[in-house]
């Protein structure tokens, strides 16, 4: 049987993190302050600190969400037939899920660059690890190349992946002034052979 209480404090504890990505994503950790959160998610100061301690535990929380998510997304799943298609459909997955989370992708891009993992962040060595483990996966199953390091293919992940959203924008903006469809120019993902 469920408590009620308890069901009540973790939805708090789901409003107040919610809240806080998109302030953070929005204003960045500097001018987004504890009582902006606590305002906008229709609770005291206290109950932010009773469960994230301080902005710097609040801000993990945030980004141990926001990586579970991502995880969630981009782990391999057995009906990825070939190779190729793993590639292609973890990719696709990965943008899927960005697009059902436009706050996840404007985080990413106000902690990573432009506050460059500000106070309490750790996000780019946390996304890094996240995109080793998955290399190192599917090495293990024999579905990435085992011809090079599996440090220049997180590289490779880091700049396809993350570079399309995080830059996807400036590319849109770009050809914007340039009285393009946007659409045109989306950064495109791994180069697959064919199939």
């Amino acid at each position: 049987m469920s408590n009620p209480a308890i069901n009540a404090d973790l939805t708090a504890k789901a409003r107040i993190r919610q809240v806080a990505l998109e302030l953070f994503a929005l204003n960045g950790s500097d001018g987004t302050s504890m009582r902006a959160i606590s305002s906008r998610a229709g609770v005291t100061v206290g109950l932010i600190t009773h469960h994230f301690g301080t902005k710097a535990g609040l801000i993990q929380a945030v980004e141990d969400d926001l990586l579970d998510g991502i995880a969630n997304a981009i782990a391999y799943q057995e009906s990825d037939e070939s190779v190729d298609g793993v590639v292609r459909k973890l990719d696709q997955r990965l943008l899927d899920h960005i697009d059902d989370n436009p706050l996840v992708a404007a985080y990413l891009r106000r902690m990573m660059l432009i506050e460059g993992n500000g106070a309490g962040s750790d996000l780019t060595e946390r996304f890094t690890r996240l995109a080793l483990r998955q290399i190192q996966d599917l090495r293990r199953r024999g579905i990435a190349s085992t011809s090079r390091e599996p440090e220049d293919q997180v590289m490779q992940v880091m700049l396809v992946q993350l570079g399309q959203v995080l830059m996807q924008p400036f590319v849109d903006q770009i050809a914007g002034n340039l009285d393009r469809d946007p659409q045109r120019y989306q950064l495109s993902l791994r180069k697959t052979r064919s199939a």
